[in-house]
């Protein structure tokens, strides 16, 4: 094993080659056939007992190859890049995958020392110390090559590698992650956490140019981020930790800077998470060891006469692969079975963690309170509220701990706090949160970009939901109805088309309010030369919109467009029609308002036009006829006798000036 060879510091072999890695153009073929002689000399290529001194370097060549091409780079240049990175990577993959297998990274290695007879001890264990420093220095090697890896991940030019880079550290964390279980003594079932952790701060601080994780890398996580059951849980959870050394502390030294993208980075990774367990009998699909669940007796210690048969390790196999993935269906579903059992029992101390449905969903808690414990620029918060109350708030234990983000992101109004409103309407109705100024909140959003905004369809339909109590007063009810009027004065026409109906079912809900329609000026204490509807007031039940009319409806009756004008008309009718369905106006815009007239039939043709006069057959034939001049005018005016024609029309006029 070359014990000997070991030094000091780095821990780098004075045997292997110690000359400059960082390849040049004229010794860019000699380095990848150096790459490929050194993992020659490796195991598993290489005998087992072989020397592991070559690893140092094959490492070294390893981080030297440069992760970016010039622009002007040749394709052989950018393929041989790509080749050298892509040997490299897989060729020392190779290597601790069969160093993990074979126990010489983790676990206690033992040698077996014979003593004298009669001194009691029998065989005695222990381990070597220079085996053990050979240990050391192999994780070391391990470490290097997992944090390089990660940055191939996140900042390789070419997508392949990149891929292919994410592929070979979630396949050592599999290979990690089986051995560690066969050498639990009850066969818990283990997983790699600190091997994944590289993979997640290659997805949340990609070392790349722009700090964004790429798409494709991003795509390519779904393979396990959406299917493994345990690779969600422990993302989950050291993202979680890894983002909280970011948040800002009451006490203790300041957090590190926070990097430009992460908080970007963190969502983009939970918006691609599609399923997420919602009973303990769907956690049953694992990527490592299958957990499974004990009964409460089975750590009773066995007694001496106790059978061996039912040990799995009693046959001398060393069980390092039977607890996987691929066992099949029948021991996930057996492990879901005995969990629910055992839980419904009360006994769930013996439930694994990953079997448990209420850890699960504290880890995806746990990790969405750090995300929104960072600082968030506008288009993130619009991003975590378009998908809050849907893809989260129906997974967390505690749902009411978002309360005080949900109401900060209502106070900053316009975009941000009309997305809020979903956030806070789920709170209310499904987790009895008490919000008392709700209406006063919900009032103050209806400014004048609320009917110009791109979600103004959901923020309608939250509107209709908050307004359908008969028990509000019937002063805030008026105070909503005149604002919206007076925001109509100046929105588009698909925006008023929205208004009018929404208008309308509010008068036929709350019939209190129909005096805003029928008000009369005769006979009112009120000048009417100002309305005494206060639009300045934040309070909605003191606006005085119940004193008020809606004139502002009457003003749309005459708008330009005909379907407007005409939708407006509906309240010079008696209102006895039904109330609107309100889906049917809710998404319209200038595109379908075009379409729609566009598309109208015209049932009765229009008149005929008036016919048009015999121009003059001379040049200047586009003005109409002129009259001759008579009397005195006519007179002076014509030199040789002849009468002038005058322009009948004011343009005639003028241009003949």
């Amino acid at each position: 094993m070359a014990i000997e060879s070991l030094s000091n510091g780095k821990g780098k072999q004075p045997v292997a080659s110690t000359s400059k890695a960082a390849p040049s153009k004229s010794t860019e073929p000699s380095l990848s056939t150096r790459i490929s002689q050194l993992a020659a000399s490796l195991p598993p290529a290489a005998p087992a007992s072989a020397s592991l001194n070559p690893l140092a370097d094959l490492i070294e060549l390893y981080t030297a190859i440069p992760l970016t091409v010039a622009e002007s780079a040749s394709t052989k240049a950018q393929e041989v890049n790509r080749q050298q990175v892509h040997t490299a990577l897989h060729s020392i993959k190779g290597v601790f995958e069969h160093l993990i297998k074979h126990g010489r990274l983790h676990g206690v290695l033992k040698t077996a020392k014979k003593v004298k007879a009669g001194d009691g001890t029998g065989i005695k264990a222990r381990e070597d110390e220079t085996v053990q420093r050979v240990k050391e220095w192999l994780k070391a090697r391990w470490e290097e090559y997992l944090a390089h890896t990660a940055k191939v991940v996140s900042a390789h030019w070419d997508s392949g590698v990149r891929l292919s880079a994410l592929n070979a550290l979630m396949s050592l964390v599999k290979t990690e992650s089986l051995f560690l279980t066969s050498l639990d003594p009850e066969r818990r079932a283990k997983f790699a956490e600190a091997t994944l952790v590289h993979v997640v701060r290659a997805l949340l601080t990609p070392a790349n140019e722009t700090g964004e994780v790429g798409e494709d890398v991003a795509e390519e996580w779904k393979k396990w981020w959406d299917r493994c059951d345990d690779v969600r849980y422990y993302f989950l959870t050291n993202a979680a930790s890894f983002l909280s050394t970011y948040a800002k502390r009451a006490s203790g030294p300041p957090p590190p800077p926070l990097p430009p993208h992460l908080v970007s980075n963190a969502i983009t990774i939970l918006e691609s998470l599609m399923t997420m367990p919602t009973s303990s009998s769907e956690l049953n699909e694992w990527y490592c060891a299958t957990p499974v669940a004990k009964a409460a007796n089975s750590s009773r210690k066995r007694k001496a006469g106790d059978s061996d048969d039912d040990d799995p390790r009693a046959d001398g196999s060393t069980g390092i692969f039977d607890s996987s993935s691929e066992e099949g269906d029948s021991d996930a579903e057996a492990a879901a079975s005995v969990a629910k059992s055992l839980a419904r029992k009360g006994n769930k101390r013996n439930v694994p963690k990953l079997l448990s449905l209420v850890a699960h969903r504290r880890a995806f808690q746990d990790c969405w309170l750090a995300i929104l414990g960072l600082p968030m620029r506008e288009e993130e918060s619009k991003r975590v509220l378009i998908m809050l109350h849907r893809q989260v708030l129906p997974h967390l234990t505690e749902p009411r701990r978002l309360m005080d983000w949900l109401v900060d992101c209502a106070e900053v109004g316009g975009t941000v706090g009309i997305l809020a409103l979903n956030g806070l309407f789920t709170l209310i109705q499904k987790h009895g949160l008490e919000f008392p100024d709700f209406y006063t909140k919900l009032y103050s959003l209806l400014d004048r970009s609320v009917l110009h905004v791109r979600y103004r369809p959901r923020f309608f339909r939250l509107l209709d939901i908050f307004m359908t109590s008969s028990h509000l007063p019937s002063t805030l009810v008026a105070s909503f109805i005149k604002r919206l009027g007076r925001l109509a004065l100046a929105a588009s026409p698909a925006a008023i088309v929205t208004v009018v109906p929404f208008v309308y079912n509010l008068l036929k809900r709350h019939p209190s309010c129909m005096v805003l329609v029928h008000r009369s000026s005769e006979g009112d204490d009120y000048d009417w030369s100002k309305d005494p509807f206060n639009n300045d007031e934040t309070d909605p039940t003191r606006t005085g919109a119940l004193d008020s009319s809606l004139w502002e409806l009457a003003a749309l009756q005459h708008h330009y467009l005909a379907s407007v004008s005409s939708l407006a008309k509906v309240f010079t009718e008696v209102m006895n029609k039904q109330s609107y369905a309100m889906e049917d106006f809710l998404d319209h815009s200038y595109a379908t308002l075009i379409d729609t007239e566009l598309a109208r039939k015209i049932t009765n043709r229009p008149p005929a036009l008036a016919p048009v006069p015999k121009r003059q057959p001379i040049g200047d034939s586009f003005f109409p006829q002129r009259t001759a001049k008579t009397g005195a005018s006519a007179a002076t005016d014509g030199e040789d006798g002849q009468d002038l024609l005058e322009p009948v029309d004011i343009v005639s006029r003028l241009w003949s000036f």
